[in-house]
């Protein structure tokens, strides 16, 4: 009986199906307005005469709404024939966004799937508007809110509108550790990027909340306490709290320390026969045993041996760091083993993400050239390069394995533009110019070429100055450096001299890189200098230089730069030789030479000591030296002193003279003086001294002068302000002749916001 009725169920279930099943005789589409008929066909994939079930049907109903073209598919079989009727979703007209000032239109129509000429559906509208949501998070604004609306057009047509409030923006009110013994919760604060609210960061967003870059602040805590010798280090937690009127939040993160290590002596073992034995490998090892452990000496050390391989001739070398921690004695012996790598070539270098630079620009920047041996050094070196170039944001670099060329690697270099241009406008005021105003205009990547133009022009109460340059840093396809510069300077010497001066011409340079370190700039200059609306009652020496005189003059700058930054040095020195030679043409012969020396030191952490030398001499050749192009010594040049007030002055006049030679010699500390670190403000104790000899064309009868030591001291401030650089100096002369116009107290603005 069971047999039976199986044997019934069976055929009653066959029965349905083959019942459920019918052959198509004919389509019929019906609805679509824009849409072809055939393309309708395309996504079905069903052709008359084929056998169609019900759920073959239905599965053709879902592979039209998967489409994203329709808002209603209906689909039914009756004798044969398919009738499908649809409903197009509309085509988006425009995109509207109100509400919005933080935030600019395109940067809001970047985010969002929905644009004009698209197809509208619901969950992109929906996507669109928690897409915009989480762009205001990212700035820092949590209270925001995006109403999304549609407004219906003819032609199946709509408008899209994101009604925008945006709020204020969500600072972080504080940051607070717990479990921190070994550093106080300041200067846990100066490691992390991430800022608490407070009144100087309003040109900043550094206080606005971003998990994204709480996140990394945890990877630079780890850091941090990896160079300071606490290996065990993590941050256990960390917790967000909104402030109760969700304008704010407080920041809490949960610290395990551990430990301070120091190194055990280090090992190098090396598989390279030749090397095994070879003890000089142990001065590239940048830490000594009992040293605190710091993980930045690794890198170094790890640099260093790839590095001094390279030059050795092997090209592929591979270094591996391997650590033996003793947790009782708290220790790290750390064992580098340096093995000959895989020889790899390099066959492609991919390019991505410049639309404006030209490949040509970045290429050439490259240390290592397509066909060439693959080097992680000259990699390592090539992106620095690119970097350095100022004209992207984000630099990866990446290898792969050649797709075409088997045992070779492809180089990837994907990067994303920046803008390039930039224009400044300053106010600002010195003891000597008084109140200034500069305006310039750069582009540092013009038309993509890496070329470089500035216009430039500043006018203050003594000085009006107007620039114009052309820098072509890779002429000719080399790594030559050439320029031209069109000026003209107009300066109002009456206060101290008596006498107006104006100069106008250019100049053409070509520079080149003997090394990373020194490098050399050649120049042809052309111009014409005016001494004019001299006072009757001004010096007789400066009387007889009133008129026009043309200069044609060559030049050169010799520059050996070993400073670790040329922002913001800490150590090293810098070396500087210039000469120029006037007298190839023009009215106006003389020889000069000009040279400095700067030697940085670092006292203690953000504690730093300079030494700078400063000198020069020009001779005149079959003429006397003219006023315009004396040194006159004060000022900048020697704290304590006014521009000019150390030298030869006329006696009857008191116009200052120049002179024909100086030497200048200062110290300086710098230091914090307790305020945060990133407003960039430090103090500063200096002593300056110099000397300065008189024209050799005045009577000494007729002027006051000695060129004994004059020397200084003083204490000031000094703050990289969003304005540019603010110092302000107190000098006292320690040294000086009664003649001598004195200066203790000096400010200059600085030029640019």
């Amino acid at each position: 009986m069971k047999k039976v009725l199986a044997v019934l169920l069976a055929s009653s279930i066959l029965s349905s199906a083959v019942m459920a099943q019918e052959v198509l005789k004919k389509i019929h589409i019906s609805g679509t307005r824009r849409i072809e008929d055939a393309t309708v066909m395309n996504y079905l994939r069903l052709n008359e005469g084929d056998e169609i079930s019900s759920d073959a049907l239905d599965e053709a109903t879902k592979t039209l709404f998967a489409t994203g073209l329709f808002s209603d598919v209906q689909i039914t079989m009756e004798n044969g024939v398919a009738q499908i009727v649809v409903e197009e979703n509309p085509i988006v007209h425009d995109v509207y966004f109100e509400g919005n000032d933080k935030l600019a239109d395109d940067v809001l129509l970047s985010e969002v799937m929905l644009k004009p000429r698209t197809i509208y559906t619901k969950s992109k509208l929906q996507n669109d508007a928690a897409r915009l949501l989480d762009v205001y998070k990212r700035s820092g604004r949590f209270g925001a809110t995006v109403e999304p609306k549609i407004i219906k057009q003819d032609q199946n047509r709509v408008d899209v509108i994101f009604e925008i409030k945006e709020g204020d923006e969500t600072v972080i009110r504080k940051i607070n550790f717990i479990g921190n013994t070994q550093f106080s919760n300041d200067e846990l604060k100066e490691v992390l990027i991430t800022k608490e609210k407070a009144w100087y960061r309003f040109f900043s967003s550094t206080d606005t909340y971003d998990p994204d870059r709480l996140n990394y602040d945890k990877e630079m805590l780890r850091r941090f306490y990896l160079q300071q010798g606490f290996v065990d280090f993590e941050v256990s937690s960390m917790v967000s709290e909104l402030t109760p009127d969700e304008k704010g939040f407080i920041i809490t993160m949960v610290l395990n320390e551990g430990v301070r290590y120091t190194f055990e002596q280090p090992e190098i073992k090396v598989s390279l026969p030749e090397y095994q034995q070879d003890a000089s490998l142990n001065k590239l090892v940048a830490f000594k045993g009992k040293e605190r452990f710091d993980s930045s000496a690794i890198e170094t050390t790890i640099s260093n041996l790839v590095d001094a391989f390279s030059n050795k001739g092997y090209a592929f070398v591979d270094v591996v760091p391997t650590f033996q921690k003793n947790t009782e004695k708290r220790t790290v012996k750390i064992t580098f083993e340096v093995n000959e790598g895989e020889k790899v070539y390099v066959d492609r270098i991919d390019i991505t993400g410049n639309s404006r630079t030209l490949d040509k620009v970045i290429r050439r920047e490259m240390k290592i050239k397509e066909g060439d041996a693959f080097n992680a050094s000259k990699l390592r070196q090539s992106k620095t390069n690119i970097e350095d170039l100022g004209y992207f944001d984000k630099v990866n670099v990446s290898t792969n394995p050649s797709l075409s060329q088997p045992g070779k690697m492809d180089i990837a270099i994907d990067v994303n533009e920046k803008s390039t241009g930039a224009f400044n406008v300053g106010i600002g005021y010195s003891s000597y110019d008084g109140l200034l105003f500069d305006i310039g205009i750069q582009e540092r990547n013009i038309l993509g070429t890496g070329n470089i133009v500035n216009l430039n022009a500043m006018v203050s109460q003594e000085e009006q100055q107007y620039v114009m340059g052309l820098t072509n840093p890779y002429f000719l396809d080399r790594k030559l450096l050439a320029g031209i510069d069109l000026f003209h300077t107009t300066r109002d010497y009456e206060d101290t001299s008596s006498y107006k001066a104006s100069t106008t011409g250019g100049a053409v340079r070509m520079g080149w890189n003997y090394t990373d370190k020194l490098s050399q700039v050649v120049r042809y200059t052309l111009k014409q200098d005016d001494v004019n609306d001299v006072s009757e009652n001004a010096s007789i020496y400066i009387k007889e230089q009133q008129g026009k005189t043309m200069v044609s003059m060559i030049g050169q700058d010799l520059t050996y730069d070993r400073r670790d930054s040329r922002l913001n040095p800490t150590m090293g020195y810098y070396l500087n030789f210039g000469a120029d030679y006037a007298g190839i043409g023009g009215d106006t012969d003389f020889f000069r030479i000009n040279a400095t020396a700067i030697q940085y030191f670092p006292v203690m952490d953000d504690v730093v000591l300079s030494l700078r030398a400063d000198g020069g001499r020009i001779w005149g050749i079959g003429q006397d030296v003219r006023i315009n192009n004396r040194y006159f010594l004060g000022d900048a040049s020697l704290r304590g002193f006014e521009y000019g007030g150390v030298g030869a002055r006329d006696k009857a006049t008191g116009d200052f003279l120049g002179g024909d030679w100086y030497v200048t010699a200062s110290a300086e500390v710098t230091f914090p003086i307790g305020l945060p670190k990133e407003m960039g403000v430090k103090g500063k104790l200096f002593t300056d001294a110099g000397f300065i000899g008189a024209p050799d064309d005045v009577n000494r009868n007729d002027i006051y002068y000695n060129d004994t030591l004059r020397w200084a001291v003083g204490t000031g401030i000094v703050w990289q302000s969003p304005m540019g650089t603010i110092g302000i100096d107190f000098a006292v002369p320690v040294m000086k002749e009664k003649y001598d116009k004195t200066q203790v107290f000096r400010l200059n603005f600085g030029k640019g916001f």
